[in-house]
């Protein structure tokens, strides 16, 4: 559809332009807008959205995330500084068409237009995109463009915004966005290539191995915790247990109790206490009772949420992210990045509770939150400028979702009814007692704080004691146990650890943990390092220590939240980061034989084998496994997934390059199974097994 075309709908009538991230946001919105009655037109291939709200014209387009990126001028020695930002189709060839098709659209709709409003996601990304969007696309308009706020995409929050529209946008967080960009960048490009080169250096071989300055201390948490794990000596020590018999008549009446240390340093202190307690009986010497609250939970931010999906249903913080911003733009949830413990004291409570009602998943809570006259919820100490804490919209319609988005879904919204319960009072009793000159302890259960938990019954005893009782003792233990070493972390606890040390934002600390992985320098299940993680902390730590520091990491945002709160300029954040990449650069290049001789080492030991973990469909010969194309950065093979337990011979290698199709029906001759292929490019087909000579001719 052409620009003429658009006006003639609003009958040459000027229109605002409404400027969102993605495409769905922009649906959402203009169906809010005009109950469901909006127009959708294409210009350049790019899709919009045309609505009539409250009198006035409004045209909805979005980006896809960042339309422009920063890239260097042109080739220059290192340490390099020139650079500027560019549409993205500049930088990832892959995009050019949409992105390009992108930018003409919204450079044609801003030509007509006589007001521009920002929709953008509401932090510093977000709106760094916008401001990049008004500032090239629509010909430096992000001084005069306006700004609406929302944190669902839900009918009567989108109204509110539009009826609130703010005069202008927040140029000092746009301007912190774009310098923590070229900060990043600075730091990516200069000491990349200089780790890059000195590989090259030693091995006369092409290798890109980056690093930035987030990067650089995540992965050397993972280096550090992994020393840790190796060097650790372990470290016996000894604990005792009674058992004594319960009032119980079944089989298991006999009760263990537990000596009053937990730890016991020597062998010959637990054999002094099984001689001084052999023989003798237990002695009730006290009973005590102690209540416990149980206070309901806290609104979900982003980083809670990540974790109680990892500890739930094992999502990583990357699929979590991923999930939540479905969630959000199905107008299900609140938006997701946020720090917030807090929910909005406008939110009408009772009647998302009602929506929730309607959803059998929930009811075993809503029912007795309904008959309360006052919800009340539980609020944190978290706070977030932009957005409040997760919570679902009330909206019920969760039939289309997948099974990961309705679990993860199911979570926020149990999480939200949990904040509204009352305290529960549990009691919890501990009996001690004595045999001979020794104290153990009985109690039966800990008690469950978990917030998913229905079991608020108190403990039961099954000693039905009192002061004095005296119990036969059947047997006395002594285990021997050793100090564990350090867990490796998972990736929920690597966020966690780059959560406490101030490192990367909510946004990007999965996204980080996410990339480190993809460039093999630790392992995805238990994030252990490679040798090239290992190697490259080590190199680091001698020659440029500074990359691998939290403080440096640190004093950077601390200096990004400066630019927000007009305490220092970008010019003078910059001006810094340039001194400090010279300073890791400088040393970098003069040890270069020694660090690229270090790197090829720890090249050539790093295995990398990743199993796209494909199915091509049931293999012809067990019929029970499927065919599967396994690869590493040398060789690709076909097996069969029964082929690991034995149950099947069907393993061959394959070409290394080209697409592979595996034939519906097996070899006539053998039964094993055919591919198709091409070679030079011609198409041809083999059997996989070498021992058939009528199957077709391997190449």
């Amino acid at each position: 559809m052409k620009k003429d075309n658009i006006q003639n709908i609003f009958n040459q009538e000027k229109y605002s332009l409404v400027i969102c991230e993605k495409t769905d946001a922009a649906r959402k919105i203009a169906s809010s807008l005009s109950n469901n009655k909006y127009k959708v037109v294409k210009i350049f291939n790019t899709t919009i959205f045309i609505v009539k709200y409250e009198g006035k014209n409004y045209v909805l387009c979005s980006a896809m995330g960042h339309l422009y990126n920063i890239k260097l001028i042109r080739r220059q020695k290192l340490p390099a500084y020139e650079y500027a930002w560019v549409s993205l189709d500049q930088i990832d060839k892959k995009k050019s068409s949409i992105v390009k098709s992108k930018i003409r659209a919204i450079e044609s709709l801003s030509k007509d237009t006589d007001e521009f409003i920002l929709a953008c996601d509401l932090d510093q990304e977000g709106e760094t995109i916008g401001y990049n969007i008004l500032k090239y696309a629509c010909g430096e308009k992000q001084y005069i463009a306006k700004r609406i706020k929302f944190s669902t995409l839900i009918e009567n929050d989108i109204k509110i915004a539009f009826s609130n529209i703010q005069k202008n946008i927040n140029i000092e967080l746009a301007i912190a966005g774009r310098t923590r960009h070229a900060i990043d960048f600075l730091y990516g490009i200069n000491i990349s290539k200089a780790l890059t080169k000195s590989f090259m250096t030693s091995s006369n071989k092409y290798r890109t191995l980056s690093i930035g300055r987030v990067q650089g201390p995540t992965i050397s948490y993972v280096v550090e915790n992994d020393l840790e794990i190796q060097t650790h000596v372990p470290i016996p020590f000894w604990s005792v247990n009674a058992h004594v018999e319960s009032n119980k008549t079944d089989k298991t009446k006999w009760i263990k109790i537990h000596y009053i240390k937990s730890k016991i340093t020597t062998n010959q202190n637990t054999k002094n206490i099984i001689k001084e307690c052999k023989g003798k009986q237990a002695i009730v010497s006290k009973i005590k009772k102690e209540k416990v609250k149980i206070y309901p939970p806290i609104p979900l931010n982003l980083s809670e949420l990540q974790k109680e999906a990892f500890r739930l249903h094992k999502f990583n913080p990357y699929q979590t992210l991923t999930l939540a911003e479905k969630l959000y733009l199905k107008a299900l949830i609140s938006y997701p990045r946020t720090n917030s413990q807090k929910l909005p004291t406008q939110l009408n409570f009772r009647s998302i509770i009602l929506n929730l009602n309607k959803l059998s998943e929930f009811k075993n809570i809503t029912k007795n939150l309904i008959e309360k006259p006052q919800l009340t919820p539980t609020q944190g100490k978290e706070t977030d400028p932009a957005h409040p804490s997760i919570y679902p919209t009330g909206k019920s319609n969760i039939d289309s979702l997948t099974i990961p988005e309705k679990k993860l879904f199911i979570l926020i919204a149990r999480r939200f009814l949990n904040v509204f319960r009352d305290t529960i009072i549990k009691e919890k009793m501990t009996t001690h007692f004595k045999i001979g000159k020794h104290e153990f302890y009985y109690s039966p259960n800990s008690i469950n704080h978990d917030v998913e938990s229905r079991q608020n019954t108190d403990d039961k005893s099954d000693l039905n004691a009192h002061i004095g009782k005296i119990f036969d003792v059947k047997r006395i233990n002594v285990v021997k146990k050793f100090e564990n070493p350090p867990r490796p972390f998972n990736q929920m606890t690597l966020v966690q650890k780059m959560e406490s040390e101030k490192i990367g934002t909510k946004s990007t600390r999965a996204n980080i943990i996410h990339t480190i992985i993809n460039r093999d320098y630790i392992k995805d299940s238990q994030l252990r390092p490679t040798p090239l993680a290992k190697a490259l902390v080590e190199i680091l730590h001698n020659y440029s220590s500074g990359i691998l520091s939290s403080e440096m990491t640190r004093e950077i945002e601390e200096q990004l939240s400066g630019i927000e709160e007009k305490k220092i300029t970008q010019e003078q954040v910059l001006e810094k980061t340039k001194k400090d990449v010279n300073k890791i650069v400088k040393n970098i290049n003069e040890n270069k034989v020694t660090i690229g001789k270090y790197l090829e080492r720890a090249v050539k030991n790093l295995v990398v084998n990743k199993s796209t973990n494909k199915s091509l469909g049931k293999c012809t010969i067990c019929q029970k496994g499927d065919l599967i194309i396994t690869s590493n950065t040398r060789n690709r093979a076909l097996i069969c997934s029964n082929s690991k337990k034995n149950d099947c011979i069907v393993k061959a290698s394959l070409p290394r390059f080209g697409y592979i199709r595996v034939n519906k029906t097996g070899c006539k001759e053998c039964s094993w199974p055919k591919v198709r292929t091409s070679f030079k490019g011609k198409p041809w087909s083999f059997c996989l097994n070498p021992e058939c000579n009528k199957g077709g001719k391997r190449k």
